[in-house]
Order: C-alpha cells, then sequence, then structure tokens
C-alpha cells in the first residue's frame, strides 16, 4: 500500500509551490493594473476585485484540476510505462505547464498594461495639440520645419 503513496508528499509540495507562484503572478498584475488604472484616474475598486476574483477561480481552478490530474497519473504509474526517467515520476507536469501558462499569460498581461500606458499618453499629446492648433497651422508649421531641417542638412 505505500507504494502507491511513494513520490505523493513531493509531487503535492511541488503542485502547491507551483500554485502559489501562479497567485504571485496574479498578484503583479493586480499591482499594475491599479498603478494604471490610478494614473489614469479610472480607479474602480469594484470592478478590479470582481475581475480578479473570477481571475482567481479560473486560474487556480484549473491549476487544482491540473494537478488532480497529475496525481491520478501518479498513482497509475503511466510514466513507467512510457519510459519516463524515475525522477520523473514525483513531478507534476501538468501542473507545471499550466502554471507555465497563466504566468505568460500575466507577464502580457503586464506588458499590455504597460504599453496601454504610453497610448495614452500619446492620446492626450494628440488631443492638446487638436486643441492648441487648427489642421492648417500644423501642416504649416510641419512644413517650415522639414524645410528649416532640408536647409540645415544641404548646407552641411
Amino acid at each position: 500500500m505505500g507504494e502507491i503513496f511513494y513520490g505523493t508528499k513531493v509531487l503535492l509540495l511541488f503542485g502547491v509551490i507551483a500554485c502559489v507562484l501562479v497567485v504571485v503572478a496574479m498578484m503583479a498584475d493586480l499591482i499594475a493594473g491599479v498603478y494604471k488604472s490610478k494614473l489614469r484616474g479610472e480607479f474602480a475598486q469594484s470592478e478590479l476585485l470582481k475581475r480578479t476574483g473570477y481571475k482567481f477561480c479560473l486560474y487556480e481552478g484549473s491549476m487544482l484540476i491540473a494537478l488532480c490530474v497529475d496525481v491520478l497519473i501518479h498513482f497509475t504509474h503511466i510514466y513507467e510505462y512510457i519510459g519516463f526517467p524515475h525522477v520523473m515520476f514525483s513531478l507534476p507536469l501538468l501542473t507545471f505547464l499550466m502554471a507555465i501558462f497563466w504566468c505568460a499569460v500575466e507577464y502580457l498581461s503586464i506588458r499590455e498594461k504597460a504599453s496601454e500606458k504610453v497610448h495614452s499618453h500619446i492620446a492626450k499629446v494628440e488631443k492638446l495639440a487638436s486643441t492648441m492648433f487648427t489642421k492648417e497651422e500644423l501642416v504649416n508649421i510641419l512644413s517650415q520645419a522639414l524645410a528649416k531641417a532640408k536647409s540645415e542638412n544641404d548646407e552641411k
């Protein structure tokens, strides 16, 4: 009976560590989202908490399902029949793959928030420029700047 449970403790420990790392990635994304929304003056705590709660249930639910599948694979000794090295028996491979996927999603989300911040600043500049000049004035200013740059370049 003890042979079937051999390595299960290690498998579960690695699974829990993977779940915690996914939560850490979620918290980093949450912090980035709060920072971005405060910069834009759009901080909405209830919406943020609702999305985070949904994301937590989705991510950690899928992690727990993957861990359950890993435990079942461990109990059936499928890796042994496939010919995997004995070291692999105590590793929750599906859980690790799921954790890598969710951490990659959070990384991309944080990157998108950073680029949205840049796009937001560009939009503000465009809006400010549109209130300062008409299109004709802006075209005239740009034409003069290009002509001046060309003449300076020709002099060299």
